[in-house]
């Protein structure tokens, strides 16, 4: 059974359920449609802790959830789409410094990566 976790932004609660991204998950349609002939379980559905925009920036929270995360043995991670920013120079979508941090250390310990989880 594979272990999966999403990861949101927490700016995006504002206006977000998370009623679409475990849809998606559970109906394994859209990103997790890969999934169709496989068992799944989702180990956690979180956000980051903020940036410098939200109050709640707290790195050594962020810390103890990436170590949950860990422990869990969570194999891979989707990235919600509310993960994008609207860059101020270019006005293109990039991705979230924060969550491009948090990234790299899920990858650095060998989680997988998957961009998208509802349409």
């Amino acid at each position: 059974m594979k272990k999966i976790a999403i990861l949101t932004c927490l700016k995006a609660n504002d206006v977000c359920t998370g009623a679409s991204c475990l849809e998606a998950f559970f109906k394994k349609e859209a990103f997790f449609n890969q999934y169709k002939k496989e068992d799944i379980k989702l180990v956690a559905f979180w956000t980051c802790n903020g940036c410098e925009e939200v109050l709640l920036n707290n790195q050594e929270g962020l810390k103890e959830k990436l170590e949950r995360i860990l422990s869990m043995k969570t194999e891979i991670v989707h990235i919600g789409v509310c993960t994008k920013i609207k860059d101020k120079q270019s006005k293109k979508e990039i991705l979230c410094p924060k969550i491009e941090e948090i990234i790299r250390y899920l990858k650095d310990n060998n989680i997988k990566i998957i961009f998208g989880t509802h349409k």
